[in-house]
């Protein structure tokens, strides 16, 4: 079992989450943080995503069919261009299912003057 830690791979940020149960458990979980613009390019380009995907050993088998690809739009962020977490979710079949979520900002500390 490995420990579950972010990972750099291409400017985004990986955490393959099925692997503190193991290659055998399905379905696998992976989450991925990235730009607005890689996920504006990944949401426009899903075979493109997919090869990323496998390219970067991101499920213990490659992805063979990528879809639906699911967006939470009733959240307006503040931010003009959010960043997103990815949620992949990969069945015995290989095939994967993204949901996109904009990355919520940390709310920072108010101080108490008087």
């Amino acid at each position: 079992m490995e420990s579950m830690e972010w990972k750099e791979v291409k400017g985004a940020q990986l955490m393959r989450t099925w692997q503190v149960e193991g290659k055998k458990v399905w379905p696998q979980i992976a989450l991925l943080r990235v730009s607005n613009a890689q996920y504006l390019k990944f949401s426009q380009d899903p075979i493109g995503f997919m090869k990323f995907v496998n390219a970067y050993d991101v499920f213990s088998k490659p992805v063979i069919i990528a879809g639906p690809w699911v967006t939470l739009s009733s959240v307006e962020p503040k931010v003009a261009s959010p960043d997103w977490v990815l949620i992949m979710v990969h069945g015995k079949t290989s095939r994967m299912i993204v949901a996109a979520l904009p990355q919520l900002e940390k709310k920072k500390a108010r101080s108490r003057r008087r």
